[in-house]
């Protein structure tokens, strides 16, 4: 169901609930204000033709009640210490017995007879012993189902007045949320973002925006990826080339001994470059994975970045840029996943050999709820303005390779609830600043839950 008929008939069933229960409400302290006045009226009117009548003799005071009663039209009868002296009813007269009082402030008592309802008052006649009950044939509110027919009339006009202006108010949310649905159905990673549409209203605008930045996001992401595409097409190209090439010149004997050699070595160079690669992409996809697993032990911090180094060395040797570790005599331990996390310095060592001019140093600082780990190069650095593309998946900066091994060490690094993030060394070069907490660590948000179970 759309949204425009949802709140059309919502705010239509809280419509008819509320007008419902105030008509009744309205209808019951209506009835009892005119039951009231009614009353009020019956006691004034009755007081004043007990007023008006002589009792100085019964023949003088019947000949008055007849006088009275062909004006008003009430019935009237007489009583003297209880016995009927006088009665305009012409054949028999209501039974009293049967009659109730229906207004304490006003003594007005009702009685049904031959099929009217009759309500009547007691009254005193002056300068006599004579009392008179004077019965007036009427309902109890006059006009009352004409003021209950007006209040009707005029719930109704205001449902209908209150529906339209809500099916006006939908229509103010609903135009607005068509065009966001509109516009985001024209999103397209390949298209050039657009700019969002312009509101009144703050939360449709906000909507909007995110909308916007969502499309922005998409298309660098699509451009990442072609550029990742172009990039890992090349870098496959080149030491498949130089594979096949080399095998080549290998099966046809076109080579020395010596050059044999070399081309064998060649091609396992250039095989095991096209393994990491491959390595790269299948580990990012494994961390975006519900089923990968962390095994978090307690693990000296120190060892870890010593394999990687050694991992790296032929690579740093190669390029002429020396590794300096700080801490190298000393224990910083940590619970992680220590093969993941030699993964994580891997790559910043890497990134940091190709950008070093002369040398890459690690430094830890330990402290009682955190440790921080320090990656600092010598190299140009990184501009302030791709601090935080640096991670974004398949983006590759000035000398970068797949764009992935940034992306990959963000990605190990949060699983340890821990933050990367990149700044400016000493030597005015890129500074990669690792902080993960001695505390509230996966492994022991498992074992913590696992002892509330």
């Amino acid at each position: 169901m759309k949204i425009r008929l949802k709140l059309v008939m919502y705010f239509g069933i809280l419509l008819l609930f509320s007008f419902g229960v105030a008509g009744i409400l309205t209808s019951y302290f209506l009835g009892m204000a005119l039951d009231r006045l009614v009353y009020s009226n019956v006691d004034g009117m009755n007081e004043t033709i007990a007023e008006s009548l002589d009792g100085s003799s019964l023949n003088e005071l019947s000949d008055t009640i007849a006088t009275v009663r062909e004006v008003t039209g009430v019935e009237m009868i007489v009583f003297d210490e209880n016995i009927v002296q006088y009665t305009t009813f012409p054949m028999e007269q209501p039974d009293l017995t049967t009659a109730w009082k229906v207004s304490n402030d006003f003594q007005v008592y009702q009685v049904r007879f031959q099929d009217q309802n009759y309500f009547y008052t007691l009254e005193n006649i002056e300068d006599s012993t004579y009392q008179i009950l004077i019965l007036r044939a009427e309902e109890p509110s006059p006009g009352s189902d004409r003021v209950y027919y007006a209040s009707f009339v005029g719930i109704l006009f205001l449902v209908l007045s209150v529906s339209s202006v809500s099916f006006i108010t939908t229509r103010t949310f609903t135009k607005p949320l068509r065009e966001l649905a509109e516009y985001a159905n024209r999103l397209s990673p390949e298209n050039t973002p657009e700019p969002r549409p312009e509101f009144t209203t703050m939360e449709f605008n906000e909507l909007g925006s995110a909308l916007e930045k969502t499309s922005i996001r998409l298309h660098e992401y699509h451009q990442n990826e072609q550029e990742f595409l172009h990039n890992f097409s090349h870098e496959m190209k080149t030491p498949l080339t130089n594979i096949y090439g080399y095998a080549e010149a290998m099966h046809f004997n076109v080579l020395s001994e010596e050059e044999d050699k070399n081309a064998s070595l060649v091609i396992m160079n250039e095989s095991e470059k096209l393994k990491n690669t491959i390595n790269q992409i299948l580990l990012l996809g494994r961390l975006g994975s519900t089923l990968q697993t962390f095994v978090f032990q307690k693990n000296n911090v120190v060892d870890v970045i010593n394999d990687a180094m050694n991992g790296v060395a032929i690579e740093a040797k190669d390029a002429g840029i020396e590794l300096r570790f700080r801490n190298m005599e000393e224990d910083h331990y940590l619970s992680c996943d220590a093969d993941k996390l030699e993964n994580v310095f891997v790559n910043l060592l890497s990134n940091g050999i190709r950008y070093a001019k002369t040398a890459v140093t690690i430094t830890i600082q330990d402290a009682v709820d955190k440790m921080i780990i320090f990656v600092d190069d010598d190299g140009p650095g990184v501009p302030e303005s791709e601090s935080k593309k640096v991670f974004e998946r398949f983006y590759t900066g000035f000398k970068g390779h797949t764009g992935l091994g940034l992306t990959i060490a963000q990605s190990i690094v949060e699983h340890h609830q821990g933050t990367i993030c990149v700044g400016r060394s000493p030597d005015n070069g890129a500074r990669f600043i690792l902080r993960f907490p001695k505390k509230g660590t996966e492994s022991e948000a498992k074992a913590e839950k696992r002892k509330t179970r």
